[in-house]
């Protein structure tokens, strides 16, 4: 079993991240990715490191994306180095410190990410922006990229829904790779889109980097009530089921934000085993247990990516769950649309005798999801 190993930082990376936390920390930049998307809170970040003269010979800021450009001053007399030759130019002078990283590329293959992590070597946080442009695949990506990043520990992925839920993820990155030395591939999956969900609390986003938080409560009453979990761009859709199971169905809702399924997943197991290892010791409890605790009220999760993304929580909680993503019976999207999570949310009430059985037929027909 991997066990998450410590390596002091060294002093100059340290130095850097520090400065790097104190800029990204400030106000004005949480206020400017506050009505962004993840890839605008990127630009944000990308620009507020290269820009300021104490910061930018201290942190490396690639951007491998196709047609992007360094904004970064070059020096007199030489040439930057490409996008893909860069590590070598940088690992072969003796004199270079090790540097916080931050690797921006756009790939929707296995091949091009592991082409990425080989050449950083010891870590570092990769922002792919494969989904920014059109595809044929769901995320913009391989179907086998998600399996590939959650099939090692060493790899942490995170999908972002929001600008300051990137934020957030970056600076606890940084946190956990350059001041707490702790070695990994932090991936983050950043599309381009503004959705109309609400701002995160802020007393509650730096929780994104553990995998959840929750974005809304459910309304105090005696109506039904429903869990929906969701990550990226399908919180969108949650946010518009949520809506419509309250309208049509009069189903109150409880809504969470999970960029990272993969690590709450991860988190559990460690508890887990933990706890096996230590039956006299008190109880460890999973990130994933504390936020959804031990309530049968049903829970919906959602994923752009393929369904055995979402499921891998499944097994930590102990109400009915379902996980939808992009191999579920979804919208044209790719990603399940916010009629198909309402119907399935109907269904899963119903399992429970929370809601009349009929229901779900109706909610089928109403939203004309059958044949």
């Amino acid at each position: 079993m991997y066990r998450d190993q410590r390596f002091p930082a060294s002093p100059s990376a340290r130095r850097a991240a520090t400065a790097c936390l104190k800029q990204l920390s400030a106000p004005d930049v949480e206020r400017a990715c506050l009505d962004t998307s993840p890839y605008g809170a990127f630009r944000i970040i990308s620009r507020i490191l290269r820009q300021d003269a104490e910061i930018k010979e201290k942190v490396w800021v690639v951007e491998a994306c196709e047609g992007s450009h360094s904004e970064a001053p070059v020096e007199a007399g030489r040439e930057p180095p490409s996008a893909s030759a860069w590590p070598f130019w940088l690992r072969n002078d003796p004199s270079q410190p090790k540097l916080p990283l931050l690797y921006l590329l756009k790939s929707e293959s296995v091949a091009g990410l592991r082409a990425a992590m080989l050449e950083a070597q010891d870590g570092g946080i990769f922002l792919n922006a494969a989904e920014t442009a059109d595809s044929r695949w769901a995320k913009s990506v391989q179907p086998d990229v998600a399996l590939w990043l959650g099939g090692s520990a060493q790899r942490i992925p995170y999908d972002p829904a929001s600008g300051l839920e990137t934020l957030a993820v970056v600076r606890a990155a940084m946190r956990r790779l350059y001041l707490d030395g702790r070695p990994a591939f932090i991936y983050l999956s950043l599309h381009d889109d503004k959705q109309n969900v609400p701002a995160p609390p802020r007393t509650s986003v730096h929780h994104a980097f553990k995998g959840m938080y929750r974005l809304r409560a459910a309304r105090a009453s005696a109506r039904p009530r429903i869990r929906l979990l969701g990550a990226g761009k399908a919180l969108g859709q949650v946010f518009r089921a949520a809506d419509i199971l309250r309208r049509d169905w009069q189903v109150e809702s409880d809504i969470w934000s999970c960029p990272s399924y993969t690590g709450l997943a991860r988190d559990g197991h460690a508890a887990s085993h933990w706890n096996m290892l230590h039956p006299a010791s008190r109880r460890k409890v999973s990130h994933v247990q504390t936020c959804l605790g031990s309530g049968a009220t049903p829970i919906i999760a959602v994923t752009g990516y393929g369904q055995h993304v979402a499921r891998q929580i499944g097994e930590f909680v102990p109400a009915r769950f379902v996980a939808l993503g992009s191999d579920s019976n979804a919208g044209s999207n790719g990603s399940p649309d916010a009629e198909w999570i309402v119907a399935v949310a109907i269904k899963a009430l119903a399992d429970e005798d929370l809601v009349p059985a009929q229901w779900t037929r109706e909610a089928l027909q109403r939203y004309a999801l059958t044949p």
